[in-house]
């Protein structure tokens, strides 16, 4: 027996695919259906080689940079950014040079712009 410290987690992947067929309910989904414990057993055993941690360790990284108040969400941009406004302001009154004309062949459509002549 070994004392530690460590917090282990033990994941029983067999029980976690039971579990989430009841929460995908497959019975009712699809009525022809069913997982029996063979194939519970190879699903279980093709996520051992697929199954990949990168939302866990997402949380992980979170939970250390909130712990040392490093955590700064980004939950989105201000539109413009400060100090586009000038460049947008060009670029819509580029778009006032400029029609919109559709090049079309047997197998493909495509829209291209031309400059309007003054």
């Amino acid at each position: 027996m070994t004392i530690t410290n460590d917090n282990i987690i033990t994941i029983n992947l067999n029980e976690l695919v039971k579990i989430r067929m009841r929460v995908l309910d497959i019975s009712s989904a699809y009525a022809d259906v069913k997982l029996e414990d063979d194939g519970i057993d190879e699903v279980a055993s093709n996520l051992r080689y697929t199954l990949t941690w990168d939302t866990l360790y997402g949380m992980v990284d979170q939970a250390i940079l909130e712990h040392l108040d490093k955590w700064d969400p980004h939950y989105g941009e201000i539109q413009p950014e400060p100090g586009r406004e000038a460049w947008l302001n060009e670029i819509e009154k580029n778009k006032k040079k400029f029609k919109m004309v559709k090049l079309t062949s047997s197998s493909w459509e495509i829209d291209v712009p031309l400059r309007i002549k003054d």
